[in-house]
């Protein structure tokens, strides 16, 4: 049979865990976490560790709220951070997408200094002897 304590220490849990590693602390964490439910850290730390501690409706609404509003913001922080991911390959690093495997030839002056470069080049590796 679940429980509302059942129900609530995994999300109580994983807003101790976020605000940890925002804080770097975990007495930090569990200050943040309280504040945010309404309880003190003291409960929030007997409440993960499983002593027994009294859980209020109220308190038990309130864990479902602000874990669901911060899914909903790390949910959209992820979006963000995927849209401006492939944003960067539209750039002028994306990968040309031209099924064209051809080599295309430069034409006119483009032309004319390609042959002057292999005019340069050919004698340095001997073959304008051959």
């Amino acid at each position: 049979m679940q429980t509302a304590a059942n129900l609530a220490n995994p999300l109580v849990d994983a807003l101790v865990r976020h605000a940890e590693r925002r804080t770097g602390s975990r007495m930090l964490a569990y200050e943040a976490v309280g504040r945010t439910i309404g309880t003190t850290a003291s409960w929030v730390r007997k409440f993960v560790g499983n002593q027994p501690v009294r859980l209020d409706a109220d308190t038990f609404l309130r864990i479902r709220a602000t874990y669901q509003a911060n899914c909903d913001r790390w949910d959209a922080q992820a979006d963000e951070d995927r849209a401006a991911f492939f944003a960067l390959g539209g750039g002028d690093d994306a990968m040309d997408q031209s099924t064209d495997t051809g080599v295309v030839l430069a034409k006119g002056a483009d032309a004319a200094r390609g042959g002057k470069a292999a005019a340069v080049v050919a004698p340095l590796v001997d073959q304008g002897a051959q």
